[in-house]
């Protein structure tokens, strides 16, 4: 149903049946009394079967089960602008939308219905929308439909349109320059004879009088190329079949060809950018109105539809009619050689793979140079298999296909012992395996794209179709887990493919293939996990130039603004401008121009080595340049930050300091200095250029040339560096004195108002403390003794605790060390450490042969059994689940462990436990300088600590939380909220007896010096059960 409607819509029937939907392409004039229909929601009908529709139809297109993604999307928008023209009278004259209910009424037959469906779709679609070009965003989320039938979709559009920074534009046509002169294959000892060499110069004087020709004329009404220029092209090749020349015309040809035709459209330059300087001084926004006028100027605003069949634009169409007018059976044979072999060549280079980072201003400029070579090596490499693709199928091209089955398969049955001019479906595989994709497909797309009606039947291309199918189907765009193919890179797959899979020679059956046919294909795709399908080596411009029939979507919507507007119907037209006989005075040209002029003219009569290494020395020398100013003056600054902010805060330490505006403050002190970057940037690049550039060149390097090979390196990495510097420095100087800034804050440890007045150390003292550093691991070590021991022999004697405590006052007065975080670190310990001291024992298990008067109450029938050591305390203990699950392993262990009481150096009488405390509490008091989260004494992982012990003691918590409330470490209302807290947790239904009880035992007794809570006291009479007293 849907294809249906969308050839409907593509058609554009110019005399359709009342009451028909016109596609959103607005007619130059109407006449009547006719007028647009308005979309209304309010008039929708069938709006759940709709809704249904539009869900299936948007998870085919998020499963890549439609052929092209891009051509789904025109059909949408085309339902988005559809109109209907009805006359005033009958406008009103519509159905409720409760009047078609049937399921065999038809959908789509109201503009209302079509929008409805439309928005839909497009709310699936959103993320894919969000990578489209400014231009189309705007118009997307200016369209009144999308406001009208979805504000939540208009509002994502426009929030997506406001942070899109990438802006497509067309590029200009240059005028053609001849290769240079390659001494290494078009001098005399590369010719078999002089007559030979004399007549390839010839003929090359010959080509380039040819493309002036063409160059010159071809734009005029009435001139045709094989009539201009045939006959001179058929004699030059019959020259250079005479002298065996055509290898070395070939490899001209080629380069001039990548010359003139690498970038889109055949264009390879721009005349916007002749003088930068004077076009700066328009602003932003007059510039990019005076780009889009010259577009318009010399660029078409039609691709050919949203699915283009194969062309030659721009300079391209020179190079394709020259072949077509050679007719050189050598000619071709010698280009098909090179081209293969160039894209051999290209296809295998290895490309640089960084990291692109969000930190490291100075890796930007590396970045942007690989994206700029990968983009480069793409665009070659589809221009050379558009052209090798081109003349392998030209012998086989026809206009339509074979009319009989039976000729039909007598020509499969002779191609299919042709070998391929080149192994198309090894380079896939390989691409596949190593991660590749992004850079082979695009170029096997545009080479199968100029194949003949046979080719897809042939079984060695056939295979590579399934391949590219299976693929296509591969790339879901929703999935984004590590190691996927970045978004962008699967966006200009699944155009291109999709582009491939709507060629008239493609078979329509070939995409609806059976998925068991496609099995093999996952098993080539994982070998390799790193490569550049994971690299974001794709931005939108690259996607805009490899697809531009993606722009039919804007000017779809254009054309829509353009209707309903009442301008000017159709599309913006090219404007095609006339030239006069006085032009009045040239411009000046610039210094920067003429000084580009003559570098280029240099280049021309050098080896293309020298070339090379100058860009390779002004690239390195730029990037280079940019992290020495940022070691160097950068950080100069960043020193300046850090003194300023310290004396800041001496000055405002009683007042406090807002931390933005701080670093607003120290920003304008600092971020004028930035223009020193301009400078040092020059004097580095004039410093080390001509060093690099003597060190690469060879020693035989003539003087003359190697000064100017100097100087060239040392303007190109000159305009490199400063370029990013003037573009990038003062944010860099911002974010790295923003992150000294947020580093000295910290370190600073709480606001001033609420650390208060913090005190150092006294002027006697020898800074011998423990460093905060190892105290912080003893104290761990201490506690990890809760948890389990390391070894059988290992416990934490009283004496080793008070010595632990000693070491942390020493550490808390002596502050040389002592850092905010390290000291609340210490203080986060110390708690911990007093609420295993107050309500948990210390376990400690260790293996001990059994002694022969042992009696436990139970027959013992192995050779050892278990201690378990234990603060502050001896008595039947339960052990914890974790012992409970280790011990349970082994044989006759009881629920309960008969505990023998510890060794006499790990004995830590109630006496000691209770002083200990007392230690903790004047250190909390008196030494520590930043909060103590005392609140953890009462955490339910702290307390329940306490749930797995027989018998539990709580005299000792009652203790230290009457200590907190009388030194004024805590108050009452603080413990009694922790406390109720505690009361609302989940407990055994003993245990929150015992909570409830010492909760109103805090609230009812005064505080007494000694302890005399026993553990009885709080369990109820009525259990019966017997505790033994402390």
């Amino acid at each position: 149903m849907l294809r249906k409607e969308r050839s409907k819509q593509l058609r554009q029937s110019p005399t359709p049946v009342c009451p028909a939907l016109e596609s959103g392409y607005p007619h130059p004039s109407r006449t009547g009394n006719l007028t647009a229909e308005p979309a209304d929601p309010a008039r929708v009908s069938s709006r759940q079967r709709l809704e249904l529709v539009a869900l299936v139809y948007s998870s085919c297109i998020a499963e890549n089960l439609v052929p092209n993604l891009f051509l789904e999307l025109f059909f949408v928008l085309q339902l988005l602008t559809a109109r209907r023209m009805v006359a005033a009278k009958d406008s009103d004259l519509e159905s409720s939308p409760g009047a078609v209910g049937s399921l065999e009424s038809p959908l789509f037959q109201s503009v209302h219905d079509c929008v409805f469906f439309a928005v839909q779709v497009l709310e699936h679609q959103f993320h894919v929308l969000s990578h489209l070009d400014k231009g189309t965003l705007k118009l997307l989320a200016e369209n009144e439909r999308l406001l009208c039938f979805s504000p939540a979709l208009q509002g994502r559009l426009r929030a997506a349109y406001e942070g899109s920074v990438a802006k497509v534009s067309l590029e200009m046509p240059p005028s053609a320059q001849a290769v240079s002169f390659q001494p290494e294959t078009d001098n005399r000892a590369n010719f078999s004879s002089d007559r030979a060499f004399h007549t390839f110069k010839k003929q090359r004087d010959v080509f380039y009088e040819v493309l002036r020709e063409w160059e010159d004329r071809h734009e005029e009404p009435g001139w045709d190329f094989e009539k201009g220029l045939g006959s001179r092209i058929r004699t030059m090749m019959g020259h250079l079949s005479a002298a065996g020349s055509h290898s070395h015309f070939v490899r001209l040809f080629q380069k001039q060809l990548l010359q003139m035709c690498q970038s889109p459209g055949g264009a390879g330059g721009t005349v916007l950018g002749e003088a930068p300087g004077v076009l700066n001084m328009l602003g932003a926004d007059k510039l990019g109105r005076l780009r889009r006028l010259q577009e318009r100027l010399v660029a078409p605003q039609s691709s050919g539809g949203p699915c283009p069949p194969p062309t030659f634009p721009g300079c391209q169409g020179f190079f394709r009619d020259f072949i077509l007018s050679a007719s050189s059976f050598q000619f071709n044979q010698h280009l098909m050689d090179s081209l293969s072999l160039k894209i051999r060549e290209l296809n295998g280079l290895a490309l640089p793979q960084p990291e692109p980072s969000d930190e490291d201003g100075e890796s930007d400029v590396d970045w942007q140079g690989e994206r700029r070579q990968f983009a480069m090596v793409l665009l070659s490499l589809r221009l050379l298999a558009k052209f090798l693709g081109f003349v392998a199928f030209l012998p086989y091209r026809g206009p339509e296909p074979l009319p009989t089955r039976e000729l039909q398969d007598s020509i499969l049955a002779l191609r299919s012992q042709v070998p391929p001019v080149l192994d198309v479906r090894a380079l896939l595989q390989q691409g596949l395996r190593a991660r590749r994709a992004v850079l082979t497909v695009p170029w096997l797309v545009e080479f199968l794209s100029l194949a003949d009606h046979i080719v897809p039947m042939l079984d060695y291309y056939r295979s590579i179709f399934t391949l590219l199918l299976h693929l296509h189907r591969s790339l879901v765009l929703s999935k984004e887990s590590e190691g996927e193919m970045c978004f962008l890179n699967k966006l200009l797959l699944l155009a291109v493919l999709g582009w491939l899979f709507q060629i008239p020679t493609v078979p329509e059956d070939l995409f609806f293939l059976e998925e068991g046919q496609l099995d093999a294909f996952e098993v080539d795709t994982v070998a390799s996990e790193h490569g550049l399908d994971s690299m974001p080596v794709v931005d939108q411009h690259l996607l805009y130039t490899c697809c531009p029939y993606i722009g039919e979507l804007r000017k779809l919507l254009a054309s829509w603004v353009s209707g309903s507007s009442g301008r000017s119907g159709g599309f913006v037209r090219k404007i095609t401008p006339t030239t006069t006989t006085g032009l009045g005075a040239r411009p000046p040209r610039t210094t920067q121009g003429l000084q580009a002029q003559l570098a280029q003219a240099f280049f021309h009569n050098q080896p293309p080595s020298l070339r090379r290494t100058v860009e390779f020395v002004a690239e390195r020398i730029g990037s280079n340049c940019v992290k020495h100013i940022k070691a160097t003056l950068v950080a100069d600054l960043v020193r300046q930050a850090e003194s300023l902010l310290q004396e800041q805060l001496v000055t405002q330490g009683q007042e406090g300091g807002d931390p933005a505006q701080l670093l607003e403050i120290l920003c304008s002190q600092l971020c004028p200095h930035g223009a020193q970057a301009l400078t040092q940037g020059r004097e580095f690049c004039q410093r080390k250029s001509p060093g690099a550039v003597r060190a690469l060149l060879p020693e035989e390097t003539p003087a003359a040339v190697l000064s100017s090979a100097e100087n060239i390196a040392v303007g190109l990495a000159t305009e490199k560096a400063c370029a990013w510097l003037s573009a990038n420095i003062t944010a860099l100087i911002r974010r790295e004195v923003k992150a000294a800034v947020s580093r000295t804050l910290r370190a600073q440890g709480p606001e001033p108002a609420a650390r208060g007045e913090r005190r150092g150390c006294s002027r006697a003292c020898e800074h011998h403390a423990p460093l905060p550093s190892h105290l912080i691991s003893e104290i761990k070590d201490v506690l990890s003794l809760a948890v389990g021991p390391r070894d059988p022999d290992e416990g934490v004697s009283p004496e080793h605790l008070e010595q632990l405590l000693g070491q942390l006052g020493q550490t808390l007065r002596c502050r040389q060390f002592l850092c905010p975080p390290a000291e609340q670190h210490l203080a986060k310990c110390s708690v911990e450490l007093a609420s295993l001291l107050g309500m948990a024992p210390f376990y400690h298990i260790t293996l001990l042969p059994d002694p022969p008067v042992l009696r436990v109450g139970y027959k013992q029938e192995r050779k050892w059994s278990f201690l378990l050591l234990f603060l502050p305390g001896a008595g039947h203990v339960t052990p914890p689940p974790y012992l409970k699950a280790w011990l349970s392993s082994l044989p006759t262990v009881a629920d309960q462990i008969p505990v023998l009481g510890p060794p006499a150096q790990h004995r830590l009488e109630r006496g000691q436990a209770r002083r200990l405390l007392l230690l903790l509490l004047s250190l909390w008091k008196d030494d520590f300088q930043v909060p103590v989260p005392l609140q953890l004494l009462l955490s339910p992982r702290n307390v329940g600590l306490l749930a797995d012990t027989r018998p539990r003691e709580w005299d000792l918590l009652l203790f230290l939380l009457r200590e907190l409330v009388e030194k004024g470490l805590m108050g009452r209302m603080e413990i009694e909220a922790c406390l109720g807290s505690l009361h609302e947790a989940q407990w055994p239904g003993d245990f929150s007896e015992e909570l409830a009880t010492l909760f109103r035992l805090f609230l009812a007794e005064p505080h007494v010096p000694e302890p005399q809570l026993r553990a009885c006291e709080l369990v109820q009479p009525n259990r019966g059960t017997v505790l033994a007293q402390s």
